[in-house]
């Protein structure tokens, strides 16, 4: 008896052993196992990069299950979204059915946890979402073969049995590109619990995130709002139907409880909720205005109750775009703000409003403001809004009547940024259809009511002050009326504006172009001044206009965006609205800005399209006048373009460099020259964000004329003198100047003038550059009894000595000799030259005259050779042309055939789509994307055909240049 307990005690300790070694060892065991198959679960499934650093295998802490721990995971986009981390997390744990590993029907999961997930969602303007990244493995599980030895599980071998998960100290933006919305989510901790292993089970969730921030157009409606929500509810799993039982949702102190129910039978979402406040204080509904709440929420005194209440009931279809039916109503009820530190507070707050959304029918919504009123310092303020049809034909009805306080509203709300006083007395009832005011029957509409506005002081931080004297608005149907309108910017410059705009009713309400017909006079205007009182930007910005416009004329280059140096006076690019329609005169006394100083400026200034024309103008500047036509195009917004044309008479050259930064980098010697000029420009350029050309941009011609110009420091006419051995008898003064340019490329092309500095004549042509680089030809005349006795016996002997050779030449009294300038301004080059303009030849005159003689001797031998050359030439520009024409009938059949290819193309698509029509939305969706494929393979073999006729063709015109080079080179 006692050896057989002792073999059951054995036994069983040697069980136990056993256990306790399985415990330490199945970890091990199945470690390899186990990480192996949750890459093959990952990468089969996903159609994106995943790695993690590390992995663990941990039994004790979730005994009698397996935890499985990935850690530094991150999941990379792929294709359109390659390079984009779409989540990121530190761990990321599952907890396994110990039991499930032994098997081979699948491994359950019970539990997973995440901990510091980053998320980044986005969807790109063509809806492409980048988290939809799950392989379709439909068509791999129905045609691989099954094994005889594989059980009924799924393709991954994975089986989700949850009854936890947990997300902790997470954040999530999301970013949706096709609607301009955005929403960060931080801090985030999320509880979620519930056996989801059974088709019906109680769930509860618990979601808190410290910041949450929702931006749509632009516009933040949210600011890092503080957000907290319990969930409880009967979750059928089967049937994917959700009931809510008591939950609620804060925003900061806002709570909002809800109750309903959501269901998913197939791809719609069936929805019944009701969600609202009971009767709470008014300050929790001011605890949503972000400034409010992140800086003296703490402060305000807020009395009176706030209600709010809704609902939405019905299906939300993607299919056929319904939504359901929604409802919203606010009520405040004698409401009171006030700060302890303020004098001042706003009182009687009352407001009623209610919301209608019919989700099928969105032009059947209803907005009502029936009550909105409140008072401040002693003064009413009422309004009243209703809206009906907003979709097809917006019918509305309103008024706004009361006086508002500036002064006593600054003293009521703290605005430590913000300086308000002056009065603002309205009276103003609207009510009609949009319709009414498009078809110009104004007779049907209601409008009518005055506006004014007095003493009104606003000044803000990183703005100039600006001073509203008087103003006067009158509303009608048709137009509304500004008289008497007076103010001051900046505190030197003042504006007088008066006239009317009209269709401002369907500008307000359907973004409709707004007209207006209006006039402004000043008695000054100084630019400088109210840029400095603008704040500046310092980050460093990229000039995309000089980008752009240096990406079309060179290669790209290394971007060595240097750190913007503060500029308090610099201008920025300003987009003009294409749905403004505005035509005024002005008239200026004095305008100033930086260097520039003009008198009398008058013109004529028109808004349309997103252009601002200015025609018609003139000013008295730099002790001339400048007559002016200009437009200012932003309708691109990375490429404004400035398009001008000047009349500049009687300027003066000196005062125009100093003013004028385009001056100083397309003519740099208009720095030493005194004298007045006259000067038609015509020109077109990209601006710079500093509102200013972009120097390589430029393109234009123009004139310059002067009846006279003193060169008082030119360092290349200084060369010129002294390589030309011309003495001091020879002026810095030219007369009868006639010039003619064009701007091209970043340099300014001079057509050949003639000029006269007593004896020596000149006739100048060539072209410089930004970089400072000259490259003109002077062709002079000289008299030879300028030139010295020393010189002409020179030259008396070359004579002599060509006579020796049976030439007989007679010296004329005019040497002619033809000057290369080259170099920079600061540094020029000056060699005479003969035949070609090489150039190089630094003998002097000297040398000036031998050549004459040789150039003699040449010319009979050159005649012979042109005109060979000249038949060269003729055969092979033919031999070009017929290439060329060659080659454009060769692409002229290359694009038939790629529309061909095209049209076959878009026939085998529709048939595609039309025959899946009847088939139901899935395989009418699935047939688009097979068309859009069609559609995308026939374009790459259209583009091919095209691309290798193009290739073919200019071969062949290459072909004949070389052939035409050949007979050239021949002669």
């Amino acid at each position: 008896m006692k050896k057989t307990l002792g073999i059951i005690v054995k036994i069983f300790l040697g069980i136990i052993l056993l256990i306790l070694i399985l415990l330490f060892t199945i970890p091990i065991i199945f470690k390899e196992q186990i990480r192996i198959k949750v890459e093959q679960v990952i990468n089969g499934s996903v159609n994106a990069t995943v790695k993690f650093e590390d992995y663990k295998l941990g039994f004790f802490k979730d005994f009698p299950n397996l935890s499985f721990s990935l850690n530094g995971v991150s999941v990379v986009g792929v294709n359109k979204f390659k390079n984009d981390t779409l989540a990121g997390f530190k761990s990321f744990n599952l907890v396994f059915n110990l039991s499930s590993l032994l098997k081979k029907s699948g491994y359950e999961v019970k539990s997973i946890v995440i901990d510091r997930a980053v998320v980044n969602a986005i969807v790109k303007k063509d809806g492409k979402e980048n988290w939809d990244i799950m392989k379709d493995t439909t068509h791999a599980a129905t045609t691989e073969p099954t094994s005889t030895s594989t059980s009924t599980s799924t393709s991954s071998g994975m089986k989700i049995l949850l009854k936890k998960v947990v997300l902790l100290n997470s954040s999530i933006s999301y970013v949706d590109e096709s609607s301009a919305m955005k929403a960060y989510l931080k801090n985030i901790n999320f509880n979620l619990k519930g056996d989801m292993t059974m088709s019906e089970t109680d769930m509860q969730m618990t979601i808190n995130a410290g910041e949450f921030t929702l931006i749509m157009d632009g516009m933040k409606y949210l600011n890092k709002v503080v957000l907290d929500s319990k969930i409880d509810m009967l979750a059928n799993l089967d049937k994917m139907k959700f009931t809510f039982r008591e939950n609620y949702l804060s925003i900061n102190d806002l709570k909002l409880n809800f109750s309903g129910t959501v269901a998913m039978p197939g791809n719609n979402i069936e929805t019944d909720l009701k969600f609202g406040t009971a009767k709470t204080s008014f300050k929790t509904f001011l605890s949503l205005i972000p400034a409010v709440y992140m800086k003296d929420y703490k402060d305000l005194k807020a009395s009176g109750e706030f209600a709010l209440s809704g609902s939405a009931k019905g299906i939300y279809s993607s299919a056929d775009s319904t939504l359901p039916d929604m409802t919203l109503a606010l009520l405040v009820s004698n409401g009171s703000i006030s700060y302890p530190a303020l004098p001042e507070q706003i009182k009687n707050i009352n407001i009623k409003s209610d919301v209608f959304i019919n989700g099928k029918a969105l032009d059947k919504t209803i907005v009502n403001v029936d009550l909105f009123h409140l008072e401040l310092a002693g003064s009413p303020f009422d309004m009243t809004f209703t809206l009906k049809t907003p979709i097809s034909d917006p019918d509305f009805k309103g008024s706004a009547v009361g006086k508002i306080d500036l002064s006593a509203l600054s003293k009521a709300l703290p605005m430590d940024s913000l300086r308000l006083t002056g009065i603002i007395d309205m009276s103003v009832k609207m009510a009609g259809k949009m319709s009414m005011i498009e078809k110009a029957q104004y007779e049907s509409f209601k409008a009518s009511g005055t506006m004014g506005i007095k003493n009104m002081d606003v000044a803000m931080i990183g703005y100039p002050d600006v001073k509203i004297y008087k103003a006067d608005f009158e509303f009608t149907p048709a137009y509304a009326a500004m008289s008497n309108a007076s103010l001051n910017v900046g505190g030197k410059s003042d504006f007088t504006l008066s006239g009317r705009i009209e269709n401002y009713i369907p500008y307000i309400f359907s973004n409709k172009t707004i007209k207006g017909n209006l006039s402004m006079q000043s008695k000054l205007i100084d630019v400088s001044d109210i840029m400095s009182k603008m704040a500046t930007n310092t980050t460093a910005l990229k000039d995309t206009a000089s980008i752009a416009a240096k990406n079309t004329t060179a290669p790209a280059a290394k971007n060595t965006t240097a750190p913007a140096a503060k500029n308090t006076s610099s201008l920025t690019v300003i987009h003009v609205p294409k749905n403004i329609d505005f035509d005024f005169n002005a008239l200026i006394d004095e305008f100033l800005y930086d260097k520039i100083k003009a008198q009398k400026v008058k013109g004529h200034v028109i808004v349309r399209n997103g252009i601002l024309s200015l025609r018609d103008a003139e000013m008295n500047i730099l002790n001339g006048t400048i007559a002016m036509n200009a437009d200012y195009d932003t309708r691109d917004t990375l490429k404004p373009v400035m398009k001008a044309d000047f009349d500049m008479k009687n300027i003066a050259v000196w005062n125009a460099f100093d003013a004028f930064n385009t001056v100083q980098k397309l003519a740099p010697a208009a720095k030493g020259i005194d004298g007045k000029i006259s000067v038609k420009l015509t020109y077109m350029s990209l601006l710079g964000r500093d509102m200013m050309p972009v120097i390589n941009t430029i393109n234009g011609t123009g004139n310059i004329k002067s009846n006279e110009i003193t060169l008082l420091k030119s360092a290349t006419f200084d060369k010129m003198k002294e390589v030309l051995k011309l003495g001091d008898k020879y002026s810095n003064t030219f007369k009868d100047i006639n010039i003619s340019f064009k701007i091209a490329d970043g340099r300014v092309f001079v057509s050949p003038f003639d000029v006269k500095t007593g004896n020596l004549k000149m006739n100048i042509g060539g072209d410089q550059g930004l970089d400072q680089t000259l490259n003109y030809i002077v062709k002079t005349e000289i008299p030879r009894s300028d030139l010295g006795s020393s010189i002409n016996s020179f030259i008396n002997n070359l004579s002599a000595q060509a006579s020796a050779f049976g030439i007989k030449y007679k010296v004329s009294d005019v040497l002619k000799v033809n000057v290369k300038v080259t170099g920079t301004f600061s540094k020029p080059v000056v060699a005479p030259f003969f035949g070609n303009t090489s150039g190089g030849n630094t003998g002097g005159v000297n040398a000036s005259a031998k050549e004459t003689v040789k150039q003699t001797i040449d010319n009979t031998v050159d005649k012979s050779k042109e005109k060979a050359r000249a038949e060269a030439e003729m055969q092979g520009a033919k031999l070009v042309k017929d290439a060329e024409d060659r080659g454009q009938q060769l692409r002229d059949e290359a694009a038939k055939k790629a529309e061909q290819i095209r049209q076959e193309a878009e026939v085998q698509a529709r048939k595609m789509i039309d025959g899946a029509s009847t088939k139901g939305p899935i395989a009418k969706m699935a047939a688009q994307k097979g068309a859009d494929g069609i559609r995308k393979t026939a374009d790459k073999s259209a583009d091919q055909v095209v691309q290798t006729v193009d290739v073919q063709a200019n071969k062949l015109v290459e072909e004949a240049k070389a052939k035409s080079d050949e007979l050239i080179k021949n002669i």
